[in-house]
């Protein structure tokens, strides 16, 4: 996100909604393109949105990491 205005937002284009149906950010280019088979939801064409399913959110919590054991040499 930016703090200049985009072409976009200066043109006032009331059918196209200026919110990311993602992340709600604001976002007036948010487009969906296809990667590799997949649709992703991206801000501007090349930002993926935090909030995709396919490549931006952990649907799942995070495991831990397994423990390892360490030995000290004496």
């Amino acid at each position: 996100m930016s703090f200049f205005p985009s072409v976009l937002d200066l043109l006032d284009v009331p059918a196209r909604p200026t919110a990311c149906p993602g992340c709600g950010a604001h976002a007036p280019a948010w487009t969906r393109v296809t990667v590799d088979g997949l649709r992703v939801l991206t801000h501007d064409g090349d930002v993926i949105c935090p909030d995709d399913r396919n490549f931006g959110a952990w649907t799942q919590p995070i495991p831990a990491p397994a423990p390892v054991r360490l030995e000290v040499a004496a």
